[in-house]
């Protein structure tokens, strides 16, 4: 009989484990796994880092437009996420000089459309700001296009994440302490 309970306590676990819809860079560290890419992948010279702090983590750097250059972006590894029984995201983020923007993507290529929302510059005040799926824009290689996230796209998340917002040269600095999904 203690195994069945053992067994039943280990499957629960587990699905809790899985629907974690919450990323907590403060208290749990999460996202150390997740990645820099900046636009040296195309040829650009912008920079960016990450580090944890004890409130959250940093992601900071200088946007370069030399070698049409113009982004860096932190984000997640690639795991499936069904956010589809979810309405918004809340984020916990304080930010300066620049307007930074969190995305969500369905695929691996990176030509492919995905969403974004707008975090404006908070002028290194901490802020909660929460975004509706509903006023997250569509976008495919940096350029706003028609379309709104579907319920099927929300069921297909592949990864999310952090990228400047703004195709302007200069320094950013954005600090997240968690992300939330309700």
């Amino acid at each position: 009989m203690k195994k069945i309970y053992l067994l039943c306590f280990l499957i629960s676990t587990q699905v809790l484990c899985a629907q974690k819809m919450e990323t907590d860079f403060g208290k749990y560290k999460d996202g150390k796994r997740w990645r820099i890419t900046n636009d040296g992948v195309m040829g650009g010279l912008s920079n960016g880092d990450f580090r944890f702090t004890d409130d959250g983590v940093v992601f900071e750097g200088n946007i370069s437009l030399e070698n049409n250059g113009g982004f860096s972006s932190y984000k997640s590894n690639f795991s499936k996420r069904d956010l589809s029984s979810y309405k918004k995201v809340i984020i916990r983020y304080r930010s300066k000089k620049y307007a930074m923007g969190f995305t969500l993507e369905m695929d691996r290529r990176w030509f492919v459309p995905y969403y974004k929302a707008n975090l404006p510059s908070t002028k290194w005040k901490w802020v909660e700001v929460e975004i509706p799926f509903s006023d997250f824009v569509r976008y495919n290689i940096g350029r706003k296009r028609p379309g709104k996230i579907t319920q099927k796209e929300l069921k297909e998340i592949l990864r999310i994440g952090f990228i400047s917002n703004e195709k302007k040269a200069g320094e950013f600095k954005i600090e997240i302490d968690y992300i939330k999904f309700k």
